[in-house]
């Protein structure tokens, strides 16, 4: 990584608007386009491919499980190259490689040939380029403000679910999905490549500083916010190497946290469109459930980023996974009214717009330096954890008629994550930090 002194002091005038935020939107607009086509997509897709090719709900479930599955195993290899060739190419190639894959996505005749397509082109695609790069060059431009910068990155998801989600579904429930998946790919390929040329590796390598700082404020980078030392935030002055940051006890509990917040909130957001049929209302009404908590979470993700640069990460985290055990609690209890399905909306939408704020995590224990490849190794303990929830509520629904017995052991995830997330532990600095703060010590003796 470029030294911190040498960048400071041949740093150019400070522009007016720092190039970070520059980056944050336009990789809001790549979020946007995830989420819209893919990630919230997905729900719009699932009742009407189940349909075409006769399927019970625990085998459509099975393609988002083996995306999920693969998305692990990718993730520590996916992560090294975006540490290594940068962002900007990982975006690109994996957003091209994405398009392509919706693309033949509509070309397929049948669910073995949907398999193959979904997870070895579309998933490995989107899990590439847009998983892991944007949110690696993020982390590098923003310290003090990583939790607001994350946290409005991934307000694009939300713009998303809201804007470009009601568009799939319009044209899925009217010409079918196969037009819709052919679409979609179009779009991906049409804006990924301009908008990769936006990202830049690191500010020194433009002379400037993270968070858009000047040479002379910049403090050393370990953060406190006020109020008590256990709600306040901190952020580690050190840049773990991968190898060190998976050797401590807070890489494994981060990675627990998040394959449990994971588990129980993608077994729902899969389903989300059927769970709304189950409570009596239409797909439609479903997919408008669907766009409602996109955006719910547009200011709850501004809101949460704030707080999480103010007061303890984790602690935030814990709270609103709390809040997504409540709102599955709603769900089961309710009579399925619109009004009871927009109160479960709401709620759940908390659990929903912390996702940045719980990815910077890894920048606030970790640094800067392997961010990517240390996230990967946590998306492959997230994709093994939760490839099997969906693939789990699809099975209950065929076999019982309903989802409330899936529900149950969902809300159980949602409060043990918490709990997880509550108590995690700062990550103790390498052995060669504190080998050269003794010898440095020593020698000013």
């Amino acid at each position: 990584m470029p030294d911190r002194s040498s960048a400071a002091s041949g740093s150019r005038a400070r522009p007016k608007v720092f190039y970070g935020w520059w980056m944050v939107a336009a990789g809001g607009v790549l979020n946007a386009l995830q989420a819209g086509t893919f990630l919230s997509g997905f729900s719009v897709y699932f009742l009407p491919v189940t349909r075409d090719f006769g399927l019970s709900r625990a085998a459509t479930s099975l393609a988002y499980g083996l995306g999920r599955l693969e998305g692990g195993l990718e993730g520590p290899l996916a992560g090294y190259l975006v540490d290594r060739l940068g962002p900007r190419k990982m975006i690109a190639f994996g957003g091209s490689l994405a398009g392509l894959g919706f693309m033949l996505l509509s070309l397929t005749h049948n669910f073995t040939e949907f398999l193959i397509v979904y997870i070895g082109v579309l998933a490995l695609g989107m899990n590439a380029g847009f998983n892991h790069g944007i949110m690696a060059a993020i982390n590098q431009w923003f310290i003090r403000r990583k939790g607001l910068a994350m946290s409005i990155l991934t307000m694009g998801q939300s713009i998303g679910g809201f804007v470009i989600t009601p568009l799939v579904a319009v044209i899925v429930l009217t010409v079918g999905w196969r037009t819709g998946a052919f679409i979609s790919g179009l779009t991906l390929v049409a804006a990924v490549i301009p908008l990769s040329f936006v990202m830049r590796r690191t500010p020194e390598d433009m002379g400037l500083l993270p968070d858009g700082d000047r040479a002379t404020t910049v403090a050393p980078w370990n953060i406190s916010g006020s109020g008590p030392a256990r709600f306040s935030r901190h952020v580690t002055a050190v840049d773990f190497a991968a190898k060190e940051a998976f050797r401590t006890r807070t890489f494994w509990l981060l990675a627990l946290a998040m394959g449990l917040r994971s588990s129980a909130h993608i077994g729902v957001f899969v389903h989300l469109v059927p769970l709304m049929v189950w409570r009596g209302q239409t797909e439609a009404t479903g997919a408008f459930v669907v766009a409602f908590v996109a955006f719910a979470t547009f200011p709850l993700r501004a809101f949460l980023g704030w707080a999480g640069d103010k007061w303890a990460n984790p602690k935030i985290v814990g709270i609103t996974m709390v809040l997504g055990a409540t709102s599955l609690v709603m769900l089961v209890v309710s009579g399925g009214t619109l009004w009871q399905l927009l109160v479960f909306a709401s709620l759940f939408s908390f659990a929903e717009a912390v996702n940045g704020v719980a990815w910077s995590l890894i920048g606030d224990f970790f640094g800067r330096g392997s961010f990517a490849t240390v996230r990967g190794g946590v998306s492959m303990a997230q994709g093994f954890a939760s490839m099997g929830m969906p693939v789990f509520a699809g099975w209950v629904y065929d076999t019982t008629g309903s989802y409330h017995s899936a529900l149950m052991p969902l809300i159980a995830l949602y409060l043990l994550s918490a709990v997880v997330f509550w108590n995690l532990p700062e990550a103790r600095p390498p052995s060669r930090v504190k080998d050269s703060s003794s010898v440095g010590a020593s020698a000013g003796q």
